[in-house]
């Protein structure tokens, strides 16, 4: 990283995406002839959506997905006209907003559907919903065992003129680790949307397949897939045989050192001296805590990498500062970044082993990243952009 494309801060977020355009075009071209729908949820897992949407906007994908109204708003009111698709159950007092910022919204029971179809009638509109079909997840969705009651059902509330039927769906559970769950979930879903054909409603399209589906097999593809953490760099390793090559990494958390110290041996480091020097050490402390989203957890366990050498992390994670040793590093000194996520040179502290280290999972690791670390775009039209939220 070159010193003179380093933002003017203690810690921040750099998001390159060059690599995130890659990797969702990787998508789109594995997938094809199904459309892609690229989950932005969740401020784009952690990147900022509105950056992150309009560089996916480009790709031209059926629809982006977000998980609330309020999501989906913010995305309008950054200029993104592309259909919206929110996935999360809505309130009905949220409906006047699916409707002012024009957002497709999914339907997770006969008694939401039948709200949102009144609520945009009465609104003299018409609202496109996508019915979400519970094949396994056990979380929401119409029961895929009494499909042959709801159908009609269905039918009847959709032929009141308010709500048009986009597509039906399911959510995978074990997509990347149990393929004869995820193909009887396959199976559910297709008899589901016969059940709804037979009763009279046509269904444009079928989706299931997340990030890990989208890796495992083609037949999972069907007319749309919802990819997410691949997009962001995240679950290397999944795809059957490399027809999916891994992502590029796209997060990478840097932080400044901001001291450098020479401890004698017996020292203790950090709260509840939780490290003790063995010998004379030098530590470098970095300004960056768990208040940013380095996780706790990486006390005496994380690693960094500075001047492309990993370093251990020595002691708790604070609050705002982290202390690493850097003993074998020569010429350390204030003002240099240090790298939490990411590359380094020849290094890297990949997502998957930074979640593993830190005993969670690669979803976790983003959207736990605090907004207090600007978000510095490079590597695409946003390039070297900072975000200031």
């Amino acid at each position: 990283m070159t010193r003179s494309r380093e933002p003017p801060y203690r810690a921040w977020l750099e998001v390159d995406l060059g690599a995130l355009s890659r990797n969702a075009r990787r998508v789109a071209e594995h997938v094809a002839p199904a459309r892609f729908v690229p989950m932005v949820k969740a401020d784009a897992y952690g990147l900022g959506a509105i950056e992150v949407a309009r560089v996916l906007d480009r790709l031209e994908p059926y629809a982006l997905g977000v998980a609330t109204p309020p999501e989906g708003a913010e995305l309008r009111r950054g200029g993104i006209e592309r259909r919206i698709v929110v996935f999360a159950p809505s309130a009905a007092a949220e409906i006047s907003q699916l409707l002012e910022a024009r957002l497709e919204c999914a339907a997770l029971s006969l008694a939401s559907l039948a709200k949102l179809e009144a609520g945009a009638r009465a609104g003299c509109t018409r609202m496109a919903v996508h019915l979400e079909v519970d094949t396994g997840m056990g979380r929401a969705g119409l029961p895929v065992a009494d499909a042959g009651a709801w159908s009609p059902e269905v039918a009847s509330i959709l032929s009141r003129g308010g709500a048009s039927l986009a597509s039906v769906f399911t959510h995978f559970h074990s997509a990347g680790t149990d393929p004869a769950a995820t193909r009887l979930q396959l199976a559910r879903l297709r008899r589901a949307a016969s059940t709804l054909e037979e009763a009279g409603v046509e269904v444009p399209f079928l989706h299931a397949a997340n990030s890990d589906a989208v890796m495992a097999d083609p037949q999972y593809h069907l007319g749309l897939v919802r990819p997410g953490i691949y997009l962001y760099g995240g679950r290397r390793g999944t795809g059957a045989g490399g027809a999916l090559a891994d992502p590029e990494s796209v997060a990478r958390v840097r932080a400044r050192v901001l001291e450098v110290r020479d401890l004698a041996p017996g020292s203790t480091v950090s709260y509840g001296a939780t490290y003790t020097t063995g010998d004379v050490e030098r530590l470098a402390t970095l300004g960056i805590g768990y208040a940013d989203g380095l996780p706790w957890r990486l006390s005496n366990r994380g690693q960094a990498l500075i001047h492309g050498v990993r370093v251990p992390i020595r002691g708790g994670v604070c609050m705002d500062v982290t202390s690493v040793d850097v003993s074998g590093v020569s010429g350390v000194e204030a003002a240099d970044v240090a790298t939490l996520l990411g590359r380094d040179g020849r290094e890297e502290v990949a997502l998957a082993d930074f979640a593993e280290t830190a005993g969670t999972i690669e979803y976790e690791v983003l959207t736990a990243i605090g907004r207090r670390l600007p978000r510095h775009y490079v590597g695409g039209p946003a390039d070297a952009a900072d975000g200031s939220r």
